[in-house]
């Protein structure tokens, strides 16, 4: 494995830097909306507003792509994510809000249709769901260490938001310095929902599971957490393990999927999911739950529902040509931020 990933060492760099940044957004937005006085149903149309960015990021980047390339439309696009986090400092309008979080959204879809591209440019049918599951693991991994960042200042603090634009800055470094030879420069642009289809169905049913499940869980666990008494560091630690648990996991079941049936993998972490999730119901209404009971099913949790996408696309591009990465990897996000987008406020109505 060590061997398939070195070429890609300058570009998982930049990706653990993106992500560091990224997820530390991915909480503090949430609990600092809550503060500004948003409702829990406000707080799920800015995370909607920021998945539907997410498919306008799907749409345009091929573009961006097709006229610069990979590198310096990486560079565009954590550059312009570093200013709009500035932003998020001067803005306390829900409508504000609403705009920066489409405009994130565009920015890291980018970004992830760069990398994944990128990365299955680089694998082959019988390594791809390893690493897929690699960089699935390392984006899990750099947000559990996101979260713990929210320790080093209160979630109306300038100093994280600060923080989170310096790893953006940074991971422009490595990918921009790399002697590796960038993908083929692509000849067209397009999406193609029935080539996904064709490849594999169940590439497109994982994802909209997948994103109804994630848009759901990044809108509002952070509110839960907090509207159920958690601590700042109770909340910190809720939120690492079920990150962790995904990125401890991932590399495992991917390589399972490279050894077995993709589809029979998937069907087994659903079924584990969605057990966990009952057990987690029931357990919340007890009153030990919150603490180390909260943190552990958080962390079975994430185990299984974390993990999901990335064995989605790599079960979507194994009979695909090297062509066609870029379009069936638009083709997944964009299916993976719509199904976010419907989760997120969904969600909220059964929270409220």
């Amino acid at each position: 494995m060590i061997r398939s990933l070195t070429p890609i060492a300058a570009l998982l760099l930049s990706d653990a830097l993106v992500l560091l940044g990224h997820g530390l957004l991915l909480t503090l937005l949430p609990v600092s909306a809550n503060l500004l006085g948003f409702s829990d149903f406000q707080v799920g149309l800015t995370a909607s507003s920021y998945f539907v960015g997410f498919v306008a990021g799907c749409l345009a980047t091929p573009f961006v792509l097709r006229r610069v390339g990979h590198i310096r439309t990486f560079a565009v696009l954590a550059s312009a994510y570093t200013s709009i986090i500035l932003l998020f400092v001067w803005s306390q309008s829900f409508i504000g809000w609403m705009m920066l979080r489409f405009m994130i959204g565009a920015m890291v879809a980018g970004l992830y249709m760069i990398i994944e591209s990128w990365l299955n440019e680089r694998a082959d049918s019988k390594n791809r769901g390893t690493i897929l599951s690699f960089y699935a693991m390392l984006n899990l991994v750099m947000i559990t260490l996101a979260q713990q960042l929210l320790n080093l200042g209160g979630v109306d603090s300038l100093l994280l938001f600060t923080l989170a634009g310096i790893f953006l800055a940074l991971s422009i470094i490595p990918v921009s310095l790399t002697l590796t030879h960038a993908p083929t420069p692509i000849s067209k642009v397009s999406v193609d929902f029935k080539k996904v289809w064709r490849h594999s169905h169940i590439g497109i049913i994982g994802s909209i599971f997948a994103g109804l499940i994630t848009g759901s869980f990044w809108a509002l666990a952070p509110i839960y957490a907090n509207d159920s008494g958690f601590s700042t560091f109770e909340m910190a630690n809720f939120m690492s393990a079920v990150v962790l648990g995904g990125a401890l996991f991932q590399i495992p079941l991917g390589r399972f999927s490279d050894r077995f049936d993709r589809r029979l993998i998937l069907i087994f972490m659903a079924l584990a999911g969605g057990l966990i999730s009952f057990v987690t119901f029931i357990a919340s209404f007890q009153d030990f739950y919150v603490g180390t009971v909260s943190t552990t099913l958080g962390f079975l949790w994430g185990a299984f529902s974390m993990t999901m996408y990335a064995i989605c696309l790599a079960h979507a591009n194994d009979n695909a040509d090297r062509c066609d990465f870029v379009d069936i990897g638009s083709s997944m996000l964009i299916t993976f931020g719509l199904s976010s987008a419907i989760g997120a406020p969904l969600a909220s109505v059964f929270m409220n």
